[in-house]
């Protein structure tokens, strides 16, 4: 068995399951009374929760966590995948921002 030095600031990866049915509401903001409520625990269950996920995770605060669940590029099991760019959005930007400095889409 990995002692808790082992899993310090690890990831997602080390956390057990129930670990992980908490870390999204706390990454959400949820509050620790209606993580509890939702998962049918105790408060004080969400709040040991949630204190390791902190620990395993390397961050001191919801804030944090949810930084580190947002920029993960496999994100989090259970996560929706970032939406993919919409074909020609670059074109549009660069068109836009020509247009705003006063230069034409073309670059003439």
């Amino acid at each position: 068995m990995k002692r808790l030095d082992d899993v310090a600031g690890a990831g997602w990866t080390v956390l057990t399951a129930r670990e992980r049915d908490v870390i999204h509401p706390v990454a959400e903001g949820k509050s620790n009374k209606r993580i509890a409520m939702e998962l049918g625990i105790s408060m004080r269950t969400v709040e040991a929760h949630r204190a390791r996920i902190f620990y395993k995770m390397g961050v001191r605060n919801a804030v944090q966590l949810a930084r580190a669940v947002c920029s993960s590029p496999a994100g989090l099991p259970g996560t929706v995948p970032e939406t993919p760019a919409i074909p020609g959005e670059r074109a549009l930007r660069t068109e836009n921002t020509a247009l705003r400095s006063g230069g034409s889409a073309a670059g003439d």
